[in-house]
């Protein structure tokens, strides 16, 4: 007799996966055409990568002032050199071609990313499983605010995610476990977060080969545009970012730029919030079963880095896949209801729905700041919640003895 949520859901995704599936192609094709028919497309990022390897082709400089982008702007390339290699195809064809492949690589990521998190939370459904559920929820995550956000800009956010991810949760990986984050962290440094994940759950090695392999890769930068690497490396342009306070940075920095507390306690402010959020981070890495520690690891780096716009928080599509798995684990329409509401707030998108032209964040009323820093103020409550089960009801985040999260 089928006594909870996960039963139901179990049974379903096993007995009905064919349908699922051609269900699930059908809401892809329906999305991904909504997507690229979407009238706000910019593409602006897109544009800099492809204009900063067009440059470097060229024997100019990356980093100086580039050719505009379609939308008219002048935007600096912020990435290490050796980002370059990676983005080299999106330049080598033209910019509509150049559009699909980074719209088309973006999605497999984000598939990639939700299978081994649903592969690594469960294991007797195997791969079968996953891939049913994986099909699912990936209609649905392409929909969420920075998912959308990172298509149109043409950002490569999902890439990085999923490189991390799988290096991170894949089972038994055929690569020393740590290359994909080192190589990562070389196209663009704020995966070295995770260099935190594998420090705090002891494992050493996978530690050496994020350094490594990010070392190598950095030194291939090196080789290919040493005055460039110069340039990055010791001359500011690896420290260029800062705290704006426009509405769509969403870190700890920016939502007290908007704040405006007084001066003389600002600094303190960032450096006790950030230390809290770090805090219950260390628990939860330290504590819970890998999926958790690695998407705490994730908001931990979101919210203390100066400038994490929201199309960066994509982090959110495999925690929401987390949360569910949870409140089916507990059997708990609590858990769902609060799976439910963050899904909202990361559907929604409310920091871009407010008066922002002109600074006017700094004129938001109470309610407005509550709004247009939720993607901050959920990522605090996600950290408080899971440490909290962590460190007092660990079994709760932790893989059952036969190392199933979910039976």
């Amino acid at each position: 007799m089928l006594t909870t949520i996960w039963d139901r859901f179990r049974t379903l995704v096993l007995r009905n996966g064919a349908s699922l599936v051609v269900a699930a192609v059908v809401a892809l094709v329906a999305v991904v055409l909504f997507r690229l028919a979407d009238a706000r497309h910019v593409y602006e990022d897109l544009d800099v990568y492809r204009a900063a390897v067009q440059t470097w082709w060229a024997g100019g400089d990356m980093y100086g002032l580039l050719p505009k982008t379609a939308a008219g702007n002048h935007l600096p390339f912020i990435y290490p050199p050796f980002a370059v290699l990676v983005l080299g195809p999106l330049a080598l064809l033209p910019r509509d071609p150049a559009v699909a492949l980074n719209f088309g690589v973006s999605v497999l990521a984000l598939a990639a990313t939700l299978y081994v998190v649903v592969r690594r939370l469960w294991r007797s459904g195997e791969a079968k499983g996953a891939f049913v559920v994986t099909s699912v929820l990936l209609p649905f995550a392409l929909l969420l605010e920075p998912v959308t956000e990172t298509l149109d800009y043409g950002q490569v956010n999902l890439w990085l995610m999923a490189l991390v991810a799988v290096d991170c949760l894949a089972l038994s990986p055929r690569w020393p476990r740590g290359t994909l984050v080192g190589i990562a962290a070389a196209i663009k440094l704020t995966p070295a977060v995770f260099l935190l994940y594998f420090l705090l759950r002891k494992d050493f090695r996978a530690a050496l080969t994020v350094v490594i392999s990010g070392a190598a890769a950095t030194l291939v930068g090196f080789v290919i545009a040493p005055n460039s690497s110069l340039h990055y490396w010791l001359e500011g342009g690896a420290s260029s970012m800062s705290g704006t306070p426009f509405s769509a940075n969403q870190t700890i920095t920016a939502m007290l730029v908007r704040l405006q507390p007084p001066v003389v306690v600002i600094g303190v402010l960032i450096v006790l919030l950030s230390l809290l959020a770090i805090g219950m981070g260390v628990v939860i890495i330290r504590r819970a079963d890998a999926p958790i520690a690695v998407m705490a690891t994730a908001i931990v780096g979101l919210l203390i880095s100066p400038t994490s716009w929201s199309h960066h928080w994509v982090w959110i599509a495999p925690t929401l896949v987390i949360m569910i798995a949870s409140a089916l684990r507990v059997n708990s329409y609590v858990w769902l209801a609060v799976a439910a509401v963050t899904t909202v707030v990361f559907y929604v998108g409310w920091h871009f729905k407010l008066p922002t032209a002109g600074n006017q964040e700094l004129l938001w009323t109470p309610g407005q700041h509550l709004l247009g820093n939720s993607f901050v103020i959920i990522g605090f409550c996600l950290l408080a919640a899971g440490s909290y089960l962590a460190w007092r009801r660990p079994r709760l985040l932790l893989a059952r003895r036969d190392a199933a999260f979910l039976p």
